[in-house]
């Protein structure tokens, strides 16, 4: 057979661009991977090149290059495409990009000055930590994150920077289980040297959100406030009725201020853990996000309201603590008002002292009303420090701000629950049964996890599991064993560490754990019932199989007894099922190209041994499809199983 060189024409050269790119798309579609544009085209452009070669050694110089070089350059074009294709996947294949959530159209002018406006503070932050020299290198080791001179430094930048930096700061010294003690206890004494509200500008505050004058909706208003913070101040008022209450007012455009704030620490924090030690070991970009959150469900003071009006529900039996009354008429999201209560902060020593209630007292009485707002109604208030607990001349506890509030859900609670019986009765599978009650989790070693627990009941003394480092040491044990725990344990873990400050604030020597237990133990704050309530709550809970079991066994009975019952064991579910049948569907597919190419392969024998033309081009026609067919099957199968093979394998 004479070669003869193959000469193509303008027209296929024009048409060779959308060859390229109808080739290149067919490949990834045929084959079943994604294989990328430029993947595709290269592919393309070397199976036409291949193509063209092979028509070249393939025709001889009696073929009628107008009517049949086209299709077979084509033939051999797309077969040499397709594992191009697969070589191309292999050695560059494309990896998966996250993709970008689309920005909502802003107006334009607001959108430049939300960019400019962080940018500012962002320069005013840097400056005042130069001013500090915290930008020196000697501040970026891990040791440095607990020496005071840090500490001390890092509270001076926040002050002068002043807006929301002051906030931050005093909610990041609640966070003793991720900080340090020096650090916290510095940041405890922020304090924000914030002007107040000018006259008109709250008198517009309160009229836009009241929808009337001051006048009508308040028997008396002071203007002047009590007190203010970077977030709102608080009034003394007098409600139509003759009541006393006070009105917390929140300053104006704090949504703009705490946005700004907001973004330049979300920067800030991302360049300390980038390039500082003990930025990165306390994981600032994930507590700057906390302290964002934290800043934002503050912001709304109808949520507050509705938090305040259920602790009051909730404990209204408690013995010497309470809660304020919320008014909800007159109460929004940016004004909340409750009843004025007459009293003295817990750091006040002076009145902790002159009251007629002895310290432990007041102390045990906190205690068991926190407990009973966790264990028994699992919604509590999740920032019990002495400045949010008041003291009045009776010795009654009065819990202020319920900006910050914990729930658990019903999961969460039985589990707690049991939790803190096991810590009372000191038998530590109870307490491994209800960790994994918690997580959901039936795959950890049980026999394990027990032996870690009953190691920390241990060193627990037979105290009470609702103490913080006895919680703390929980998680540390579901994270040893890779169970992730819910975040609300983590936020009640941070709880019970401010409510031991406190506690320790009224009574030095009160003992959390000891008078946890006791309570937990002898006055019943956790109870698993009486044995007809025990079998009572297992019997709903089980209503609806026991309902349909005489049903099933009367089923069973009939086809016992008429020789039907036939009993099945599937070797093979869910994930393992669907790789089991993945392979054989390949396997098949394999086969079946496989005969199909040795059957066409049989069918062009046939064709080269024929002498009448007419069969001949109709064997070759069907023995070139056929052969086609059977390629891109077993190259489909082919490029699935590489593919599958290198994305397990990344």
């Amino acid at each position: 057979m004479a070669v003869i060189p193959i000469e193509i024409s303008g027209a296929q050269v024009l048409l060779l661009p959308f060859w390229i790119a109808a080739i290149g798309l067919m490949s990834g579609r045929v084959l079943g991977i994604r294989i990328g544009w430029w993947r595709s085209v290269v592919a393309a452009s070397v199976g036409w090149l291949v193509g063209v070669a092979a028509a070249s050694g393939t025709l001889n110089a009696d073929t009628d290059s107008a009517a049949i070089v086209i299709p077979v350059v084509a033939f051999f074009g797309v077969l040499a495409t397709l594992p191009i294709a697969i070589v191309l996947d292999l050695v560059a294949r494309r990896r998966p990009r996250r993709r970008r959530a689309r920005r909502r159209r802003r107006n334009p002018a607001r959108a430049v000055r939300s960019v400019l406006s962080p940018l500012g503070r962002f320069r005013e932050l840097v400056g005042n930590a130069r001013r500090e020299n915290l930008l020196n290198v000697r501040y970026r080791s891990a040791t440095a994150l607990a020496s005071p001179d840090l500490a001390r430094r890092v509270r001076l930048v926040l002050e002068r920077s002043g807006g929301m930096f002051v906030k931050f700061g005093q909610i990041a010294a609640t966070r003793t289980d991720l900080l340090p003690a020096t650090l916290t206890d510095e940041l405890s004494k922020l304090h924000a040297d914030v002007a107040r509200v000018p006259a008109d500008e709250l008198r517009v505050v309160l009229e836009e959100e009241l929808g009337e004058p001051v006048e009508q909706a308040f028997r008396a208003f002071e203007l002047e406030p009590l007190a203010a913070a970077s977030v709102g101040q608080t009034h003394r008022a007098t409600l139509q009725d003759g009541h006393p209450a006070i009105v917390k007012v929140q300053r104006p455009g704090m949504e703009d201020i705490v946005r700004r704030d907001g973004a330049v620490l979300a920067v800030a924090a991302r360049i300390l853990e980038s390039r500082v030690e003990a930025a990165r070991r306390v994981g600032a970009r994930e507590l700057a996000d906390e302290l964002l959150n934290s800043i934002q469900e503050e912001l709304d003071y109808e949520q507050e309201a509705e938090a305040g009006a259920r602790l009051r529900a909730n404990r209204a039996g408690d013995a010497g603590v309470a809660i304020p009354a919320v008014h909800p008429t007159l109460s929004t999201a940016r004004i909340l008002v409750m009843d004025e209560i007459r009293g003295r902060p817990l750091s006040d020593v002076a009145a902790v002292d002159a009251a007629p209630v002895e310290r432990a007292v007041l102390a045990r009485r906190l205690l068991a009303s926190f407990l009973g707002q966790i264990l028994q109604d699992g919604y509590y208030h999740a920032d019990p420090h002495p400045g949010n607990v008041l003291l009045d001349a009776e010795g009654t506890l009065w819990l202020l701000d319920f900006g910050a509030v914990g729930r658990l859900d019903p999961v969460s609670l039985e589990a707690l629950q049991g939790m803190a019986i096991g810590f009372s009765v000191s038998d530590s599978s109870v307490i491994a049964r209800a960790v994994r009650h918690l997580v959901g989790d039936d795959r950890s070693d049980m026999r394990v996890l027990e032996r870690d627990l009953s190691l920390l009941l241990g060193e627990a003394q037979g105290g009470a599991g609702m103490s913080p480092a006895v919680l703390s040491g929980v998680l540390g044990v579901m994270e040893r064993h890779g169970l992730r725990p819910p975040r609300a344990l983590l936020l009640l873990s941070r709880t019970l560490l401010t409510l031991e400050g406190t506690l320790r604030l009224i009574d030095p020597e009160f003992d959390l754990a000891a008078e946890a237990s006791k309570l937990v133990d002898q006055d019943g704050l956790v109870s698993v019932g009486t044995p007809e309530e025990i079998l009572r709550r297992e019997l709903v809970r089980a209503l609806p199989a026991l309902r349909s079991l005489p049903e099933h066994a009367e089923t069973l009975g009939h086809q016992l007894r008429s020789g039907r019952l036939v009993l099945r064991s599937e070797r093979y579910a869910g994930g393992d099922r669907r790789v089991v049948e993945a392979w054989i569907d390949r396997v098949l597919v394999a086969v079946a190209s496989g005969i199909g190419a040795l059957t066409s392969g049989t069918v062009l024998v046939a064709a080269a041994m024929t002498e009448d033309s007419d069969i001949r081009d109709t064997l070759w026609i069907l023995g070139f499809s056929g052969l086609t067919a059977a390629t891109v099957l077993l190259l489909r199968t082919v490029a699935q199983s590489l593919h599958g093979q290198s994305v397990r394998g990344e």
